[in-house]
């Protein structure tokens, strides 16, 4: 698989809302998020932080540098439709862009991937939280995302420019094969004291901030 296709590129800017599934989940009932995306018609500009339209609430998880788009494969679609019984239009997982072929098993930490006139960077699984399951009103879909590990991926911009659906993404450059985004999703959610593949995923130089971050505090509390 060195071609991938971008069936979809959605953005949105964060809102607050208002949700009776807040009470249900123990929540407030007032939160915002960015997490509603919309689909765009013809060319958007990516920058180094995100796309141009597009916004996040949560700046700590979401977007900045390490984070500039997120990616999620329009494969699992179908598989969560019939799972919740109701149709889903690309966005519905707060992604970017929607892409066809890749996935979670095919797409590795550090891969580069070039359209037209961008290049991104693959940096860290997306862990999805509550927002999602609000977002869809599913509870518990978030929890089923990480039991399945199919949260999509995050990616950097390498190079700034423009892109729309319709164009294909070619793979580059893969210097992690070993390390697919399920794979470092599994490691990073269930190994605890597998000091030595902790390491090897913290030391992973295209691996975002905030992971490396994470991982550093459990290697320091051994």
């Amino acid at each position: 698989m060195s071609e991938i296709e971008i069936l979809s590129i959605q953005v949105g800017m964060p809102k607050t809302y208002d949700s009776a599934l807040a009470s249900e989940v123990g929540q407030d009932r007032s939160w915002e998020s960015g997490i509603y995306k919309f689909g765009i018609d013809g060319p958007v500009y990516l920058s180094e932080t995100n796309l141009e339209g597009d916004g996040q609430a949560d700046l700590v998880h979401h977007g900045g540098p390490d984070r500039a788009v997120l990616l999620y494969s329009a494969e699992h679609y179908l598989a969560w439709e019939n799972r919740f019984a109701r149709p889903l239009s690309y966005g519905s997982f707060g992604e970017n862009f929607t892409v066809s072929i890749a996935d979670e098993k095919t797409v590795c930490i550090g891969d580069i991937w070039v359209a037209q006139d961008i290049e991104i960077e693959v940096s860290q699984p997306r862990l999805p939280c509550f927002k999602l399951a609000r977002r869809l009103n599913m509870p518990g879909l978030n929890l089923e995302v990480v039991k399945n590990r199919k949260g999509g991926w995050y990616a950097r911009t390498l190079k700034q420019g423009s892109v729309e659906a319709g164009q294909t993404l070619k793979l580059v450059e893969r210097p992690n094969p070993e390390w697919t985004i399920d794979r470092a999703f599994e490691i990073y959610m269930t190994e605890k004291k597998n000091w030595q593949v902790l390491r090897e995923l913290h030391d992973l130089p295209q691996l975002s901030t905030l992971w490396k971050e994470s991982l550093m505090k459990r290697l320091e509390a051994r």
